[in-house]
């Protein structure tokens, strides 16, 4: 229920998903459905095969392949008008772009090529994809390949901390989105990104802070946006009788060197940053 209710906060935004697809060229592998006005029988979805052809009533195999959704019209159109139908009123459009795939990977149940559907967009693909792993973080990473490239190449290993970023150099300029993934299922339509053949989609593992030193539950913590100092010891149980929380320190891994900084309550934390508290000297 909750992924409809999300899907209505985006039909606002739709008009500019309509209009990609006009200008999209029908591919092998693409299911289109088309709807003769008054006409159920010929009416229907219909798959491109490998060939580049439909088997349509009325008409047998015919090339789709190539044309665009309103130029499928109206070559469908000029064919049944001739003989077979009295000013037949036909739409075309694109249920399943089957020749269109993106490459998901992560924290996702079943990671691997899909075809894009419907509008193309990453809602779309977030909606069909279900649930995300419980590590699932705070964002969604799309990393696509530079324009001219191959997108049959398996795309670079996202499954380390920083890689999303680093391919960008390794593919030769590729272009990198983060979408936070709140944003994205409030219905934010700027989030909202239109995906293209052989784009990476990467949920990465949340991101953690840690807690070391003389606090109840030391250990790793889901970092969460917005963390605070005080909420990071809370959720680690507290700073023991034999803690001195006024000496407490975040420690930040900056520019690939260590920095020590004097953690007061109110601070946020970053992911990856460790906050210590010490014993007191007495």
């Amino acid at each position: 229920m909750r992924w409809l209710t999300y899907a209505v906060l985006f039909l606002a935004s739709s008009g500019s998903f309509a209009a990609a697809a006009d200008e999209y060229e029908v591919g092998p592998g693409d299911v289109v459905t088309v709807a003769v006005m008054g006409h159920t029988d010929v009416s229907g979805d219909y798959r491109v095969d490998s060939e580049g052809l439909i088997s349509f009533p009325l008409l047998g195999k015919l090339k789709a392949v190539g044309y665009s959704p309103a130029g499928l019209e109206k070559k469908l159109t000029t064919l049944l008008a001739d003989g077979y139908l009295k000013r037949p009123q036909v739409t075309v459009v694109v249920k399943e772009y089957g020749s269109q795939k993106v490459f998901v990977t992560g924290e996702v149940a079943r990671p691997g090529f899909v075809a894009l559907k419907a509008d193309r967009s990453l809602f779309a693909l977030v909606s069909e994809l279900g649930a995300l792993g419980s590590n699932a973080g705070h964002e969604i990473v799309v990393v696509r390949p530079p324009l001219g490239a191959a997108v049959t190449v398996l795309p670079p290993d996202l499954t380390a901390p920083g890689t999303a970023s680093e391919a960008s150099g390794e593919m030769g300029g590729a272009e990198v989105f983060r979408v936070p993934l709140q944003d994205l299922l409030a219905g934010n339509a700027e989030r909202n990104i239109l995906l293209q053949a052989g784009d990476t989609v990467f949920v990465p593992k949340a991101a953690q802070v840690y807690v070391t030193g003389s606090v109840a539950r030391p250990g790793p913590y889901r970092y969460e946006p917005g963390m605070t100092v005080l909420q990071l010891l809370t959720l680690a149980g507290g700073v023991t009788d034999r803690g001195a929380a006024g000496r407490a320190k975040i420690v930040r891994m900056v520019a690939g060197k260590r920095v020590e900084l004097r953690a007061k309550p109110t601070d946020s934390i970053s992911p990856e940053d460790s906050v210590v508290v010490p014993e007191k000297f007495f």
